[in-house]
């Protein structure tokens, strides 16, 4: 289980011309946390839905398909607030290492 964390609220607009119809992209920045303190940042697309709050998520079941050739991928990210997560599926993240 990979925790998605969001660090601010800024949103990510960028307007581009497609067809020669204008369309404006809407994405937040967030990273996914490797473990050892690393992370690797990523843009979650907001299509005309609400911007993330700051805090921890997981990457919401929906957000799974399988390609053309039956492998597993990722489609549209949403995210899903960890509270909510862990409190619907009724899983618990393990209690941290000791040092």
């Amino acid at each position: 289980m990979s925790i998605v964390r969001v660090k601010d609220d800024r949103v990510i607009e960028r307007q581009v011309t497609i067809k020669g119809v204008p369309q404006i992209f809407r994405e937040q920045r967030a990273c996914v946390l490797l473990g050892g303190g690393y992370e690797t940042t990523f843009n979650v697309s907001l299509g005309t839905g609400p911007v993330y709050s700051v805090g921890d998520y997981l990457v919401h079941p929906d957000s799974y398909g399988t390609s053309q050739y039956g492998e597993p991928q990722l489609k549209r990210v949403k995210l899903w607030p960890l509270g909510v997560a862990l409190k619907e599926t009724g899983v618990q993240l393990p209690a941290p290492a000791k040092a």
